[in-house]
């Protein structure tokens, strides 16, 4: 059964994807890839809420969608988003964020894999209490994202990471990387979810599947 409780903010979640995207196409820019789904979105708005969460790490910004579902469920979140410079796309959501939720969000255009490491090294580490791995699909990209937010967010953190599809070929590199960071143990899974659906196991035929984990 889908989580009802997440319902609540499904009106509100079409309403700023609608302005959000509005936004951005009427800049007359291109958008090329799809965002985080309705139900992704409310669960994640859900857990901000429920674990007051107050300092959130983002990989994968896009236009915008999910940085908007963090800030809008609470007035005390605050969001570092990074995308790669070639998504034009991604300035005019940053200028809608910043609109709406002033001096609460930072974007970083430029490849994770070396953007990470240069934040660690300028800012520490154990910084953030949410992390949220939506961004390349390779496995050496989605291993590095993994790998670098599990040392930029505290013990106990969450962290959700998006597009464990294995059937799909976008799916297959971060859906490894998760699993490899599970046997690791630098990652505990606590939830699964199958198109907004709570399952027991990564598998399909689902468009979307998340995971839910907290960093040891």
């Amino acid at each position: 059964m889908e989580e009802v409780h997440l319902v609540r903010w499904f009106d509100a979640i079409r309403d700023f994807t609608k302005e959000l995207w509005d936004y951005v196409m009427d800049s007359g820019t291109s958008i090329s890839e799809l965002s985080a789904s309705v139900p992704e979105m409310a669960h994640l708005m859900h857990l901000v809420e429920t674990f007051d969460v107050r300092n959130v790490i983002e990989v994968g910004f896009n236009i915008g969608f999910s940085s908007h579902a963090f800030l809008s469920a609470s007035d005390g979140v605050h969001v570092v988003s990074f995308d790669v410079p070639e998504n034009r796309a991604a300035l005019a959501g940053k200028e809608f964020i910043d609109q709406r939720f002033p001096g609460r969000h930072q974007l970083i255009m430029e490849d994770s894999r070396t953007a990470l490491p240069k934040y660690i090294a300028e800012h520490g580490h154990s910084l953030f209490d949410f992390a949220f791995v939506d961004g390349g699909h390779d496995y050496d990209v989605a291993k590095s994202d993994i790998d670098h937010c599990g040392v930029l967010c505290r013990s106990g953190s969450l962290i959700v990471v998006d597009d464990l599809t294995p059937w799909v070929p976008w799916g297959v590199g971060p859906t490894r990387a998760w699993t490899e960071a599970l046997e690791a143990g630098s990652i505990k899974q606590e939830e699964i979810y199958r198109d907004g659906f709570l399952a027991g196991r990564i598998e399909g035929p689902a468009d979307r599947v998340w995971a839910q984990g907290r960093v040891k």
